[in-house]
């Protein structure tokens, strides 16, 4: 079956040529004498998809099947013997590097087969050359998947087999840190997103091929860029849901590479959207649009290149490989250049109105937005590559030294934004919007500020951080700016709520909840991007808590029952451990607690190690107790025989649960600014087939 697999990686990169040749040809033919030329482009993404579709289902199978004679399946197939190891199996696809490659690839298939599917009908000379540029990158992928160490379907040596194919070498199998819920969910939900953005990247290099600078390109690609943010900021957040229950550190983001490869594509997806929101809109914002779409992707390709090519030190990088650094190198060179050369010829067509009157105008905020997100990008991408170069690597402190005032700031321009008008925004029209907004703001303080006052200021106090003079304006600054700016974010969201259902339910007639509901599902686009804007809003204010006032101890506990140790003003009484042995050899070790505060009791902590048998590892099981203003981490790190003491990592985490709601609300947002349309199709029939006469 190994074999069979390598046909239909071959099949595939055969398929994607044809296709690339079949579209260029056709269009040098002529929209007549080329038609038949450039179906077979179609035809044969189909092709790709179809062969790659039967590829992905052969490594599928080979993994149910337990089938070792494919080396992939022998480095990663689960021992667990839980309820999900169904799913285990299923994500073993994509647990390594050679299966997340070919994985990567199936999904840029798939939407360019979505893309051919749609657009078959028309075979414009836009589409055609999108759909070219798509496979071009399949080239890529797909040739590097013919590299030793990315191919998945690489037979296993015969020492590593008995007679009946049972598997006879230990220690090997997947990652033990990857047998969680969160990380069958995660890697798929991200690589979804990195291969959706290839589709505006296509679509914005057809549009310059073809000199085509209406906005036909950004409608036709507009949903899927969405749908691609959305997808990469889903498995960005279950990643971070991954790294604070399973890494055992206590937090959510530590500014690795590869995590930040990760947000690097989806800052500037922010600044894409909103461009794409100008450009139809307004008819400006053309380069912007087109930059963001070439730099989007190739920060894509960044994070592959991070990984795979081992030029730079992660807990998630593969194994070192010139022949990926190469490929990937060379991608992100040539889209880059693409986007910037593309422009430079065709500067004169693709100028739109990218100038703004005012500073006080929404073209100015969709400005500043796109500038801060390009910075914020190219800023964290130069810090990561550092030592790559031979420079000094960079901590998470530098890291917060710049997100914390560009983010604050990008969120204040976010929130202002909604209540600013289109070229310009006169003084009373702005105070008349914004009057409840602040009054709202205001109000939120109070609260925020007694959360500030009672629940973070003491835990400076216990970090010590008061006794060092520099430090603490710094944090206090920036905490209160935090939590002001997001309680304004999150007020101007709900005015706009507010607003439009008022205004609509005088004109139309309906009562204000009515006219509400119709807001939320009939204004999908600016509903979804203010409930986008509270997320956000809110996630900011968790920031402050979860990331500037975490208080960290590693206390100790006398393995005796009743035992107790008092932390952050919770008490933790010490019931046992718990020890069982599993059917494949694993050992899970459970230390059981009584959590109470005041007396009153909060609920029972289980932290827990395991001991994987066959791969030699061991793996933390955090437990995490969860309060509206703040988390308990607890962390089991072992016993010791020596002083016959249980030793733990135990962290309070304010407000983190707020970032998570507020993702949660991001998403929400995202989904319904991403719902389709009925109008959209019968708006682009006509424009299209305008362009073929």
């Amino acid at each position: 079956m190994t074999g069979f697999g390598n046909v239909l990686l071959g099949l595939s990169f055969i398929a994607s040529i044809i296709s690339v040749v079949s579209l260029f040809w056709g269009r040098s033919m002529g929209s007549k004498d080329g038609e038949s030329v450039t179906n077979m482009g179609y035809y044969a993404t189909f092709g790709v998809a179809a062969a790659l579709t039967l590829a992905t289902s052969v490594l599928l199978s080979a993994f149910f099947r337990n089938d070792f004679s494919f080396k992939y399946v022998v480095e990663n197939h689960s021992t667990d013997v839980s309820s999900l190891t169904w799913l285990y199996k299923i994500s073993g696809v994509w647990a390594g590097r050679e299966g997340s490659l070919m994985f990567w690839a199936w999904l840029i298939a798939l939407f360019a087969g979505y893309v051919a599917w749609r657009r078959m009908s028309e075979t414009d000379d836009l589409s055609n050359m999108a759909l070219a540029v798509l496979n071009i990158v399949q080239c890529f992928f797909l040739g590097s998947l013919f590299i030793p160490l990315n191919n998945p379907f690489q037979a296993s040596p015969a020492a590593w087999l008995g007679a009946n194919g049972e598997l006879l070498i230990g220690q090997v199998g997947m990652n033990p840190l990857l047998q969680h819920w969160a990380m069958i969910l995660h890697p798929p939900t991200l690589f979804v997103g990195y291969a959706g953005l290839a589709v505006p990247f296509a679509f914005a290099i057809g549009a310059l091929i073809v000199d085509d600078p209406s906005k036909r390109w950004v409608e036709l690609s507009d949903r899927i860029t969405i749908f691609s943010w959305l997808f990469l900021g889903i498995g960005i957040g279950l990643g971070s849901i991954w790294a604070y229950v399973v890494l055992g550190w206590g937090g959510y983001w530590a500014w690795d590479p590869v995590e930040n490869a990760s947000l690097l594509p989806w800052l500037t997806g922010v600044g894409l959207l909103h461009s794409f929101t100008v450009y139809r809109r307004r008819g400006g914002f053309k380069k912007w649009a087109v930059l963001m779409a070439s730099v989007t992707f190739t920060l894509v390709i960044l994070g592959t290149f991070i990984t795979r090519s081992g030029v730079i030190q992660s807990v998630h990088a593969f194994q070192r490989d010139p022949w990926s650094l190469g490929i990937f190198l060379a991608m992100m060179i040539l889209a880059l250049a693409a986007g910037i050369i593309g422009l430079m010829i065709r500067s004169e067509s693709f100028q739109g109105m990218d100038e703004f009157e005012s500073l006080t105008s929404k073209e100015s905020s969709y400005y500043f937005n796109n500038v801060i997100m390009l910075m914020s990008s190219v800023l964290v991408a130069m810090l990561t590559l550092s030592p790559a170069f031979g420079l000094k690597t960079f901590g998470p402190e530098t890291y917060d030294a710049i997100a914390h005032p560009f983010g604050i700031f990008y969120v204040a321009i976010m929130a202002v934004c909604p209540l600013l008008s289109w070229r310009k925004t006169e003084g009373p029209a702005f105070m008349r919007k914004a009057k409840w907004p602040f009054i709202a703001t205001m109000a939120l303080m109070v609260p925020l500020g007694a959360i500030w006052y009672f629940e973070l200021w003491p835990i400076l106090q216990v970090n010590g951080a008061l006794s060092a003079w520099e430090p603490v304006p710094i944090v206090i600054v920036y905490s209160l700016l935090g939590l002001i700016i997001g309680a304004f974010a999150v007020s101007v969201a709900v005015f706009m709520f507010v607003e439009g259902a008022r205004k609509r339910a005088a004109a139309q007639g309906e009562s204000f909840f009515v006219a509400l509901g119709n807001i939320i599902l009939k204004a999908r686009t600016q509903s979804g991007g203010y409930l986008t804007h509270m997320g956000i809003g809110i996630i900011l204010i968790g920031l402050v808590g979860s990331t500037m006032f975490v208080a960290d101890t590693q206390p100790s506990v006398k393995n005796e029952p009743g035992s107790q140790l008092e932390v952050g003003g919770y008490v933790l009484t010490y019931q046992g451990l718990d020890t069982q042995n599993l059917t494949n050899g694993d050992v899970v070790t459970t230390a059981l607690f009584d959590v109470t505060r005041d007396g009153r009791f909060v609920g029972t902590a289980n932290p827990g190690q395991v001991e994987f048998y066959r791969q030699q590892s061991s793996k933390l099981n955090a437990d995490v107790i969860v309060e509206p203003l703040r988390d308990i981490f607890i962390v089991f790190q072992g016993l010791d025989p020596q002083t016959n003491e249980v030793s733990l990592q135990v962290k309070i985490n304010p407000l983190i649960s707020w970032a998570w709601i507020g993702f949660a609300l991001t998403i929400i947002g995202s989904g319904l600014a991403m719902w389709p349309k009925k109008q959209l199709e019968a708006m682009l029939v006509p424009a299209t087939r305008k362009s073929k006469k």
